[in-house]
């Protein structure tokens, strides 16, 4: 747990040297006052940092003083000193607003000065957690509630975000229905109950043709409804999928398509007004030359390879396609846009942004009064990388998402899609692999989530196991089974604190988070 420091700050401690005192020189210890500075720190879960000076009277050196803590909180302790400080350190196993307790002074002469605290820490809410029904895993401590709260753009700029592993590595493997395994590029579509998550690859096929599929989520715990929606046809592979949902519930996708007439890769269109029918046949639907895009303006379109960097966005007035030409790039690398009010025929708006990575999502939120675009990219390697725009012409340099897992499952990342929930962006489905190839990808997915803290009494932290779907998240149970100690909720940018508490946990079991 990070430990972040909140300040004691002591005025008014002296130790006044006086003759008497039977003869001997008398100590008066003044109590001291405190104030403690919280405004502008970011964590109320904190490692305390006490200080204070005894001076003497007249120039005389103070006589030997020790501090005791009375009752300090459990995990803290105060250090004796000869020295004119003392500190109080440690992680506290109950500090919350309105946990009380004394600092002790003792001169050489046993003269005591005693003064109590109260903690006032605002804007930390109280953590607790209640026990509801599910089957969870021998050895497994589940805590359910931790997916984040709306979009907040500080904690992307930040670049902080507790993205969690999914604990089912992969998420979504291909079917064993035939030889030809291999799936990735997932798409995860909003519905208005749940998702319908696109992907492409070879699910199971008798042939290495790229098709794209599509299966239902209610929560990305279960699936059902595994179906071919869009078949290769006149073409070797369609692959890459990206969809968008217009309120009339019709469905509009861009994927990629090879080869067209000149053996390349372009972006094709496929529309359907209830995801059942597309391009008027129902599905899998055959796709055809005639589903092939154009841009216009954009002379080295043609001649262009899209292959994988191909996004449709509707952003409730215009449609936007985000493009990369591999044949057009330049030295830094380059993304294009183009609009249109016809699909699929755009008209080129120019140069997005410079980067030699293959765009694969883009997203809108508002927050503060503000658009927010998010745009995701890959390029085939161990990481992942997004940027920002406020007007989704020009993006901000890229930053690192998240890189590949530590035990190499997914070393080599093709593909991305966002997932989300209304203003949430709850986290990342992905496809990868091991092999170079990137023939044998499954679907991983990675959480933007709350982050929780769980410490036994002993002062032990749990160990993360990962997520398990957007809400949840599994910890390695101790050995005896159960637990008495607290839990510290972080936001999901990891650092900023949001509620404490003292948990009773055993393993087998799932917990609600409330606070």
């Amino acid at each position: 747990m990070p430990r972040t420091v909140i300040l004691m700050t002591l005025a008014g401690m002296t130790a006044i040297l006086q003759p008497g005192c039977g003869g001997g020189t008398n100590t008066t210890t003044q109590p001291p006052s405190l104030t403690i500075a919280t405004a502008s720190l970011p964590d109320a879960f904190a490692q305390f940092s006490y200080s204070q000076t005894v001076s003497a009277k007249n120039g005389v050196a103070p006589l030997t003083w020790t501090i005791s803590s009375g009752n300090l909180p459990e995990g803290l302790t105060l250090a004796s000193s000869t020295s004119s400080r003392a500190d109080v350190s440690g992680v506290p196993a109950a500090v919350q607003a309105g946990v009380a307790f004394t600092i002790q002074v003792t001169d050489a002469k046993n003269h005591t000065a005693n003064r109590s605290y109260t903690i006032n820490v605002n804007g930390v809410a109280s953590a607790q957690l209640q026990d509801v029904s599910g089957q969870v895993p021998v050895g497994v401590i589940e805590i359910q509630g931790l997916s984040p709260g709306f979009f907040n753009p500080a904690y992307w700029q930040q670049n902080t975000l507790n993205w969690v592993p999914d604990v089912r590595i992969p998420m979504l493997a291909p079917q064993t229905t035939g030889p030809y395994q291999n799936i990735y590029a997932p798409w995860p579509l909003e519905e208005p109950i749940g998702w319908r998550l696109f992907y492409g690859g070879w699910d199971g096929s008798d042939t290495p043709n790229d098709r794209v599929y599509s299966i239902t989520t209610n929560d990305f715990l279960s699936f059902d409804h595994r179906a071919l929606v869009i078949d290769h046809g006149a073409f070797v592979h369609v692959n890459n999928v990206n969809v968008q949902r217009l309120v009339d519930g019709s469905l509009h996708m861009i994927c990629t398509a090879y080869p067209d007439q000149n053996n390349l890769n372009k972006p094709a269109y496929f529309s359907s007004p209830d995801g059942i029918t597309w391009n008027g046949s129902p599905q899998p639907y055959q796709a055809q030359l005639s589903d092939l895009a154009s841009i216009q303006g954009y002379a080295k379109f043609q001649t262009g390879n899209f292959n994988g960097a191909n996004v449709l966005l509707w952003d409730g007035q215009t449609w936007t396609l985000y493009f990369s030409n591999w044949n057009d790039q330049g030295p830094t690398g380059t993304m294009y846009r183009a609009t249109t009010a016809s699909l699929p025929a755009f008209q080129l708006q120019g140069v997005t942004m410079n980067t030699i990575y293959a765009v694969q999502d883009v997203k809108i939120f508002q927050s503060g009064g503000k658009n927010w675009y998010v745009v995701g990219f890959h390029d085939n390697a161990p990481t992942l990388w997004y940027s920002l725009s406020n007007d989704g012409i020009k993006f901000n340099k890229e930053n690192v998402l998240f890189g590949s897992l530590a035990s190499g499952v997914d070393s080599f990342i093709v593909s991305l899609g966002f997932v989300t929930s209304g203003s949430q962006l709850l986290g990342v489905v992905y496809g990868a692999g091991a092999a170079p190839t990137l023939d044998q990808n499954r679907i991983f997915a990675r959480w933007l989530q709350k982050k929780a803290v769980i410490t036994d009494s002993s002062g032990a932290q749990m160990t993360l196991q990962g997520g398990y779907g957007p809400d949840r998240q599994w910890f390695h149970g101790p050995p005896s089974g159960s637990l008495q100690g607290t839990i510290a909720v972080y936001s999901e940018d990891g650092v900023t604190p949001l509620a404490w508490g003292s948990v009773n946990l055993s393993s087998g079991n799932a917990y609600k988070l409330s606070f």
